[in-house]
């Protein structure tokens, strides 16, 4: 047996793993259609510039950088969110709002984990082109219809927005230049603890009685509009605070409309780790086991597009993680029914009747019925074990003695019965018995 392995971080997918992420690849697209949203694709290779004007310190560490064969600087895409702001600003004429979804690869170099690979698939959807907080409502009511579809129940997604946090910096008298130091540490609360966020508050020069503020009010949490009032009466004072407050009502008021209200919260502890977030931030998790972390996350970044010389373009979005609901999705026996599933299994019982069954898999596949060939000439004990291993409803024998009277036999492989059927009519007793 071969030794050789998959670059770290990096898995294969195959047979039950490969039937849910094609499943869930499917039902993003059905919502992301429904909602209305076009299809964009774009290189997974971009031009070292591009990647690196999105800025942030964690940029070069993390992504796959390296020389091309024409001395180029280029790198693997680490999000499908830069190349979207790379096409808006180099076509600013796009229809407004630009409503798209992208569903690809991504690399991060990483540390690999549970459920964090550094190539991973997404599925995202943005709009570009309007400030509107129904937009970030929206892009959250996508995720919400996905969810539903998929998982039925137990999930969640928790909401924030940059400017609340930014108001509590402002009140807990922090400055702007360590605002988004404090940012960074918050979102590790969940991580590494309220001690721990205060062990990195103080190292980032942050005193005791400002982190004590900023870490009581991220406590507050709850669904629906009354709970912002809390955000209100904490933030009073704060224009940019209470900036994004109502942003985070009107969000709220949407969600109530929609029926949507029990599986959002709004949690003034949420930041994202991303520096290009302005406004609402968005993180989904599945409840219960298997606990993967997050799901889905995404939010407003209302100055990215300016970065790559666009001009001052607003725009927000969400982004499924495929890889970690494909884990969810397995552990929990969700969707059983994606088993791989035969309508007929065609045994030759020699080589020379393999001519016979592909024959016979031709008309069947024709009329959209799912079949298969057994091309590695077994035995007649070890084809009906293979046509059972596939769930094949009917196993088709085919002999030499039957080719020469005319017919095939097939097997029910439910109720265990064979006929003997003129191969002429085959098709036609095929049919009828996956009819019945």
């Amino acid at each position: 047996m071969s030794d050789m392995r998959t670059v770290r971080g990096m898995r294969d997918l195959y047979g039950p793993e490969m039937r849910v992420r094609d499943y869930l690849i499917t039902t993003a697209i059905d919502v992301f259609q429904k909602f209305g949203y076009e299809p964009l694709d774009s290189p997974v290779m971009e031009l070292w510039e591009t990647l690196s004007a999105k800025g942030g310190e964690d940029v070069e560490a993390e992504t796959f950088k390296f020389t091309d064969k024409g001395e180029r600087e280029v790198g693997l895409r680490f999000d499908l969110t830069v190349p979207l702001a790379r096409i808006a600003a180099t076509n600013p004429h796009l229809p407004k709002p630009f409503k798209r979804y992208a569903i690809g690869k991504a690399w991060r170099y990483d540390r690999p984990q549970a459920g964090r690979y550094r190539e991973f698939e997404q599925a995202d959807v943005d709009i570009v082109g309007t400030a509107n907080p129904a937009a970030d409502a929206e892009v959250t009511l996508v995720a919400l219809e996905f969810l539903r579809r998929v998982f039925e129940k137990d999930y969640l997604i928790k909401i924030n927005n940059r400017k609340v946090l930014k108001g509590l910096t402002e009140k807990a008298g922090v400055s702007d230049t360590l605002a988004f130091e404090c940012f960074r540490a918050i979102d590790k609360l969940d991580k590494i603890g309220r001690d721990g966020v205060l062990a990195e508050l103080k190292s980032r020069g942050i005193g005791k009685q400002e982190s004590d503020f900023l870490l009581d009010a991220i406590l507050i949490k709850g669904s629906g509009v009354a709970v912002l009032q809390e955000f209100r009466d904490i933030l009073s004072g704060s224009k940019i605070g209470i900036e994004g407050v109502d942003e985070l009502k009107l969000m709220a008021e949407i969600f109530e409309d929609a029926g949507a209200k029990e599986f959002t919260v709004f949690d003034m502890s949420l930041a994202r780790g991303l520096d290009y977030y302005t406004g609402p931030v968005f993180e989904g998790r599945c409840l219960g086991e298997p606990d993967v972390g997050s799901i889905l996350g995404g939010g407003r970044y209302d100055h990215l597009i300016e970065k790559f010389g666009g001009p001052p373009t607003p725009a927000t979005g969400i982004s499924l993680g495929i890889g970690r609901m494909i884990e969810v999705v397995i552990a929990r026996g969700i969707k059983a029914d994606l088993n791989h599933q035969l309508d007929v299994y065609i045994a030759p019982l020699t080589r020379s009747m393999i001519r016979y069954g592909m024959a016979l898999q031709t008309d069947l596949v024709r009329l959209g019925i799912s079949c298969e060939v057994d091309i590695m000439e077994r035995a007649l004990k070890k084809s009906l074990e293979q046509a059972d291993t596939k769930n094949a409803k009917l196993i088709v024998i085919i002999g030499e003695r039957d080719v020469e009277k005319g017919e095939v036999s097939i097997r029910n492989m439910t109720d265990k019965s064979t006929a003997q059927v003129k191969m002429a009519s085959s098709v036609k007793f095929i049919k009828k018995a996956l009819r019945t």
